[in-house]
């Protein structure tokens, strides 16, 4: 009997350390993506790769809204404005939006036609700027929301793998308690 309860001690002891070990691998794996992460975003805002956004600081609120049109919404040059200002405004989202976007962009291509024909069609009005730029501003649009399903799907796999990863830690966790809680006994 007594050889049993050796055996088993033994057995346990050799999973509590396999179990350690894989803590500490999944402890390791979790703080280098943690300061990966935080070390790419301090890159991109350090470079203003991360865009003009709603919380950065010191950015002007008209460039913020032309911001926030270029990425969700319809760039728009309104009638209110005079001639002058509605192309100073066409100009300015041309240039914001080649800023922003390096030329293997996909959304380059039809960002710059859709702002070009913006920009060559400052002077008349709305209705007419929408039937000459429509179709192009349909095929930005489109590249756009792609873009932004593909980055909502590789969040949601990432955070699968994360929430998997972590529920098996979890789980190596529970049994290194009861082992440990036995082994006291």
């Amino acid at each position: 009997m007594a050889g049993a309860t050796q055996k088993y001690e033994e057995d346990a002891r050799q999973e509590i350390a396999f179990l350690e070990n894989e803590l500490k691998n999944w402890f390791m794996q979790r703080k280098i993506a943690m300061e990966r992460n935080i070390a790419i975003r301090k890159t991109l805002q350090v470079n203003n790769f991360s865009g003009l956004e709603s919380y950065a600081e010191g950015i002007p609120d008209a460039q913020k809204v032309m911001w926030t049109q270029l990425v969700n919404g319809k760039p728009t040059l309104e009638n209110s404005l005079g001639v002058d200002a509605r192309e100073m405004k066409a100009d300015m989202y041309l240039k914001m939006f080649k800023q922003s976007t390096d030329l293997d962009h996909p959304c380059r291509i039809p960002g710059s036609a859709f702002l070009r024909c913006l920009k060559q069609n400052f002077a008349g009005n709305d209705a007419d700027r929408d039937s000459a730029c429509g179709r192009a501003f349909g095929v930005f649009d489109a590249c756009r929301k792609g873009i932004q399903q593909q980055q909502a799907e590789a969040t949601d796999a990432a955070l699968a793998k994360q929430d998997i990863a972590d529920r098996r830690a979890k789980s190596l966790f529970e049994r290194r308690s009861v082992l440990l809680d036995t082994l006291s006994q």
